[in-house]
């Protein structure tokens, strides 16, 4: 059975994605996106495929390994394949990791109406949310941070526990799947206060209904791939 995961926030999702790829590489991975990501080439995938046509993609998703798929896009990014071509693709992988929004390179963001854009057969949405923002202005380290109102009269706010939930609840409501299918993960959690504050914010969410972990993808990818993964 085919399997799609959605990666959405910051503070970490292309790390994220590629955690997730490298751990399901014995199996046929497709790495691509709904919005833009940059390619991950060889040897990290085994294909790169640019504006591929529906056989050639599917020939690739018939081995093992990592294959990167999407469109030419500025900058030398990838945007994502077409809809009904994404559609088949997840079809014919066993895995699917999809970046579903952008974040500038920012550890925390506020989605518009737009936004995230995750696929259909998506059975899980993994939502990054960036440790590294603590303390600072929510101005500077939350992408549409002026979505929300009070962030917008007062751009100084400190990013702290509230600030945190708030970007893991916005996620979850934007994305609009059950709550059972998201996980939060509160990553770059590499110093002591930041493993602090993120416990906190973790027990909240979790005491609110979210599978919520606070952890490093730097230091420890093993044990967030099994929890993302365990059904």
């Amino acid at each position: 059975m085919p399997h799609c995961i959605a990666i959405i926030g910051g503070g970490g999702k292309t790390t994220a994605m590629l955690t997730l790829a490298r751990a399901l590489s014995g199996q046929r991975v497709l790495v691509t996106t709904t919005t833009h990501i940059y390619p991950v080439s060889p040897p990290v995938s085994r294909e790169l495929l640019v504006n591929p046509e529906a056989q050639e993609l599917r020939r690739a998703l018939s081995l093992p390994g990592i294959v990167c798929a999407g469109t030419r896009a500025g900058e030398g990014k990838f945007s994502g394949l077409a809809p009904e071509l994404l559609d088949k693709a997840i079809g014919w992988a066993d895995w699917t990791i999809c970046e579903a929004d952008g974040a500038r390179r920012l550890p925390l963001k506020l989605h518009r109406e737009t936004e995230p854009v995750i696929p259909p057969r998506t059975e899980r949405c993994l939502v990054v949310l960036g440790l590294s923002a603590l303390g600072q202005p929510v101005a500077q380290r939350v992408h549409r941070y002026d979505l929300c109102r009070e962030w917008a009269a007062s751009p100084e706010t400190p990013v702290d526990g509230d600030v945190l939930c708030r970007c893991a609840w916005d996620a979850v409501r934007a994305g609009g799947l059950p709550l059972e299918r998201y996980r939060i993960l509160l990553n770059q959690a590499e110093t002591p206060q930041a493993i602090a504050a993120g416990t906190l914010a973790a027990i909240r969410l979790t005491r609110e209904g979210l599978d919520c972990r606070v952890g490093s993808l730097w230091k420890d990818p093993e044990a967030i791939v099994s929890w993302v993964l365990e059904t």
